[in-house]
């Protein structure tokens, strides 16, 4: 297996990687304005409980390595990502502020 043949099965796989973060994401943004609708007392275990698993999330998608040149599509994903995750936790925190 030469260098580009290595080069191209792992951006298969943090392609992967990514598309499984991405469900994650938008799992995670349904699931924060379901329970939020439904909850209407302060309860801060579930407030704690998800802002944990969104800085979780964050440090995750933060970590992930930029791919090598010619993968331009991998590396809008990678940033679309760590936009979505900064404008989620914004979301939350204003949603929960006013609750």
């Amino acid at each position: 297996m030469n260098i580009v043949q290595r080069q191209e099965k792992l951006a298969a796989i943090t392609t992967d990687y990514i598309n499984a973060l991405e469900e994650v994401v938008n799992n995670l943004e349904k699931e924060i304005k379901e329970v939020i609708e439904a909850e209407k007392s302060d309860n801060p275990d579930w407030e704690k409980s998800i802002e944990n698993y969104l800085d979780e999330l964050h440090s995750v998608i933060y970590a992930l390595p930029e791919p090598r040149e010619g993968h331009k599509e991998l590396h809008k994903k990678i940033v679309d990502l760590r936009k979505r995750i900064k404008d989620i936790y914004a979301e939350f925190k204003a949603l929960t502020k006013n609750n």
